[in-house]
């Protein structure tokens, strides 16, 4: 495994940046094997290359999230979306342990490039076209706080530092339980 590159913090000017069009000497490949290989460590169902502090205009996904079926969508476009939205709780990479309710549209057709800069155009239904717009929007310099009132973003923000000093509390506990574990076996030997 290579070296992982750290997520950018949120609060990062540089998610907020509109990204141009992907680079002509970019090594699309490569990309596309770093941004799998970064959304598999980190846990996530899609990842931007901004995320990681590349400024290409590039995202993969889980196109089927049960068979772990990856896309990379070069240069994305949104040809047309659904008028009919659907409300879910949905979490960002880049904001650990925050969750809110987003309304997004249940449908979308999209075009984007493949690693050999094929276009191709397809339509999303339901979380994987969530996921799409859920990247895109990093493509657009927006996540996914930018659409919900203060208020909702200031409650979800006390659940998730809750929640991230309990999985805090969680760690130090079970790194404790190895700890024991290896002193009670450095005994019996």
């Amino acid at each position: 495994m290579a070296e992982m590159i750290k997520l950018i913090e949120s609060d990062s000017p540089s998610l907020k940046l509109k990204l141009s069009p992907c680079s002509k000497d970019l090594n699309r490949m490569e990309l596309k094997m770093k941004l799998v290989e970064h959304m598999r460590y980190y846990q996530g169902i899609g990842l931007s290359a901004n995320q990681i502090g590349i400024m290409e205009r590039v995202f993969v996904m889980y196109s089927d999230v049960k068979k772990k079926e990856v896309i990379v969508c070069f240069n994305p476009n949104i040809i047309s979306v659904s008028p009919k939205k659907t409300l879910m709780d949905e979490g960002c990479l880049t904001f650990p342990g925050l969750w809110l309710k987003v309304s997004r549209p249940e449908s979308i057709e999209v075009e984007y490039e493949d690693v050999h800069g094929k276009k191709t155009k397809v339509f999303m239904y339901g979380l994987e076209a969530r996921v799409f717009l859920h990247e895109y929007d990093h493509m657009e310099g927006k996540n996914f706080t930018d659409g919900v009132s203060r208020l909702k973003l200031d409650m979800a923000k006390k659940k998730q530092k809750k929640a991230l000093i309990k999985a805090q509390i969680y760690k130090e506990q079970e790194e404790e339980r190895e700890k024991q574990m290896k002193f009670g076996q450095s005994l019996i030997v």
